[in-house]
């Protein structure tokens, strides 16, 4: 299959200064250092989510289904980005980044392969040598990469790391949430912790604190000591800005445990669920500035409090008709779209609803052709003005682009990647509008993010409703509106939109509608995590198992 440039997930987040306005815990501790040397920084990393139920479908993860940033590519095209902390601390202080080397996921969440990882490894590891000595290495990892041979992607890498670089070279880390924490990467890491917000708005501003803590380090003037456990909980995909949702509970948990005196971080990973593993689970940590005894305490107290409250971490479900019956209720209090005739300053008061495909979330390793909801979408009579965005179908796209605008072609659209994706959709469908794919997301958590996804279509396609479909060749969650807009999406215009994401969506949706709803159907990504086996697992978990236990006496 041929590869297709993509920027996704949290590439391109938000801005430095948006990110740091929505922490609650302090930027830059070590700003304030005695110490001025000009340090020698090294990016390197592998930053991989992997969603191993995506394998069989889709094949495993090569190189060459990976984004790889070389050299000045670092600077230049990370720089006030999500992952981009270290190098906006680089900048700032006028220290030397060192030309890396970063894999970033591009479309492919599935297992990475094992020559993928040796080679990539290598390439990784030669580039430190030729840079030796270093002050401080930015591990780009994200918490949840498993290889075939190890799935300890994260401890692997900052163990061989730090064969290469010695004990006198700080690594520091801070990572997506939904990940884990092991011994390895414990042991090898000088610093490390996780954001805290899902949607992710702060990826940044703690990458941004991870390398002023290494600074601190260095310069004498810290000494972290850090404490975590493994609690034998697994999470949904949980919104955490939720007002008292567990998610939104635990992130005020964390927050009100690092204000405390000598607390230097508090976080937690959520864990990831879409992987057969052993290290599933939720991973509260806590990082004391000297003071492992409080360390330990605390963080005790945080994973006491995680376990306690661990009924309320599952996530309601509705049935596909049941939000659908939702949607006509809503349509009947509320009206549909009615055009009118614009006038200078005219702005569209009328509020879409907005269903997000959380199970067949792109972002979460899903495949993004899942016909479930568009179906239903398509069948559900009544729903008025209707668009999805956007089904992952290169097969289409190509077709579509090849007949051209105006043609009425014949469609087996979507369900081509997995099993739970459903049967594609045997239909005709008019070739509304043709794009190359090149877009610039304008909102959300993936704010100023180029797309490059390749032919994108607008299909018309006429059941119970006329429904305006996205096909994009490439594979993105929706972020926002930039996949529809070239084609004349305009989103107040439309009773119903259904998109492809979990959770980002709505950091640009909300902005104009509070009718925001999740569709619970079959998927790679649902959030009825007890679909997914879990062959590798040695202790029992909950919810998978009602009867599972945890003690602090006995962790």
């Amino acid at each position: 299959m041929k590869r297709r440039k993509l920027i996704t997930l949290a590439v391109f987040v938000a801005l430095a200064a948006a990110a740091v306005s929505l922490l609650s815990f302090n930027i830059g501790k070590g700003e304030q250092m005695k110490n001025s040397k000009k340090l020698r920084v090294s990016y390197v990393g592998f930053f991989h989510e992997t969603n191993t139920y995506l394998t069989e479908g889709m094949g495993e993860t090569t190189l060459d289904r990976m984004r790889t940033f070389r050299g000045d590519q670092i600077r230049n095209q990370l720089k006030g980005t999500a992952i981009g902390g270290a190098v906006d601390v680089c900048e700032e202080k006028g220290w030397e980044l060192l030309p890396g080397v970063l894999y970033y996921i591009d479309w492919c969440f599935s297992t990475v392969n094992d020559q993928a990882w040796k080679d990539a490894k290598k390439e990784i590891l030669d580039t430190l040598k030729s840079q030796l000595p270093i002050d401080i290495v930015y591990l780009g990892v994200h918490g949840a990469g498993m290889v075939n041979s190890t799935h300890d992607l994260e401890g692997d890498l900052a163990e061989s790391i730090r064969e290469i670089v010695g004990k006198e070279t700080m690594i520091v880390w801070s990572g997506d949430l939904h990940g884990k924490i092991t011994e390895k990467m414990k042991d090898n890491m000088n610093f490390f912790s996780a954001c805290k917000e899902y949607p992710h708005m702060d990826m940044n501003a703690c990458a941004r604190d991870a390398m002023y803590r290494g600074a601190a380090i260095l310069a004498g003037e810290s000494h972290p000591t850090p404490a975590y456990r493994k609690v034998p909980l697994m999470m949904g995909m949980s919104n955490t800005e939720e007002k008292g949702t567990f998610a939104n509970r635990l992130k005020e948990k964390c927050i009100e445990i690092e204000k405390r005196p000598g607390v230097i971080n508090c976080s937690a990973m959520h864990g990831f669920p879409y992987q057969d593993s052993d290290f599933c689970g939720v991973f509260p940590m806590v990082t004391t500035e000297n003071n492992s005894k409080l360390a330990n305490e605390l963080v005790d107290e945080l994973a006491q409090w995680i376990w306690d409250h661990r009924k309320e971490s599952i996530l309601p479900l509705e049935t596909l008709d049941k939000t659908m019956s939702t949607v006509l209720a809503t349509l009947e209090k509320d009206g549909h779209y009615v055009r009118k005739q614009p006038t200078k300053g005219d702005i569209i008061d009328h509020t879409p609803i907005v269903i997000g495909d959380a199970a067949d979330n792109p972002g979460g390793g899903a495949g993004g052709g899942s016909t479930h909801l568009l179906k239903a979408l398509m069948e559900t009579k009544g729903l008025g003005k209707v668009t999805f965005m956007s089904i992952h179908d290169p097969e289409t796209a190509k077709a579509a682009a090849a007949a051209g605008v105006g043609a009425t072609i014949d469609v087996s659209l979507g369900g081509k990647f997995e099993k739970l994706a459903g049967e594609p959709i045997k239909t005709k469908a008019y070739v509304k509008s043709i794009s190359d794919g090149n877009e610039v997301v304008r909102g959300g958590t993936a704010f100023n993010g180029p797309f490059q996804l390749g032919p994108t279509v607008r299909l018309v396609i006429e059941a119970e409703n006329t429904v305006d479909v996205i096909v994009i060749s490439g594979l993105c969650q929706t972020y926002d509106d930039t996949q529809g807009r070239p084609h004349g999406i305009i989103i107040q215009e439309y009773d119903v939109i259904g998109v492809k994401s979990g959770m980002h969506f709505r950091a640009f949706y909300k902005n104009f509608t509070d009718k925001i709803l999740i569709a619970d159907v079959p998927g790679t990504t649902s959030r009825d995590i007890t679909l997914f086996e879990h062959t590798q697992l040695t202790y029992p978990i909950y919810p998978l198992d009602e009867n599972a236990t945890f003690s602090i006496n006995n962790k």
